[in-house]
C-alpha cells in the first residue's frame, strides 16, 4: 500500500506541475508568450476560412456521447473573427470535456505577411501543444482531415 500511494502522489504532482501552465480562458491564453507560428503563400482570409470549415466540420454540435474530436464526450467550439480592416483573423478551439474534466484552448492569429500569412498558434496546455498545432497547421494547408 505504501508504494502505490507513494506512486499515485508522484503521478498527481507530476500531472499538476504541467498543468500549472494551462490557461484558463482563451483570454489567459492571448496573454501568454509561447508560441509557434508558420507562414503560408495563400492570404489570411483563405487560411482563417480552411480553418474555421474545418473545425466546424470536426466539431459538430454536441451530441450526448460526444463528437469525433472528442469522443469521450463533452463539447468542442471552432469560433473566429476576421479583421479585414485591420488584415488579420483570429481562430480558436474551445474545448470542455466531461470525462476528463479539462478544458483547452487554442488559438490562431492569421495575419498578412507579405504576400502570404503568418498563423501563430497559442495552445494552453502544453501536453497537447504538439498534436493541436498539428492539426491547425494540417487544416490551415488545405487538408480538412480530421
Amino acid at each position: 500500500m505504501g508504494m502505490k500511494f507513494t506512486l499515485r502522489a508522484a503521478l498527481t504532482a507530476s500531472a499538476m506541475a504541467m498543468l500549472g501552465g494551462c490557461a484558463a480562458s482563451p483570454e489567459g491564453l492571448n496573454s501568454r508568450d509561447v508560441a509557434d507560428s508558420r507562414s503560408f503563400s495563400e492570404s489570411y482570409e483563405e487560411i482563417y476560412r480552411r480553418l474555421m470549415e474545418a473545425g466546424k466540420s470536426c466539431n459538430p454540435p454536441v451530441r450526448v456521447f460526444g463528437n469525433p474530436a472528442n469522443p469521450g464526450g463533452g463539447q468542442i467550439e471552432a469560433e473566429g473573427e476576421l479583421h479585414r480592416d485591420r488584415g488579420f483573423a483570429e481562430f480558436r478551439l474551445v474545448a470542455g470535456s466531461y470525462g476528463i474534466r479539462m478544458n483547452y484552448f487554442v488559438a490562431a492569429r492569421i495575419e498578412k505577411s507579405g504576400s502570404g500569412s503568418r498563423v501563430t498558434i497559442k495552445v494552453s496546455n502544453p501536453l497537447g501543444a504538439g498534436p493541436l498545432s498539428s492539426r491547425i497547421y494540417r487544416w490551415a494547408s488545405g487538408d480538412p482531415s480530421c
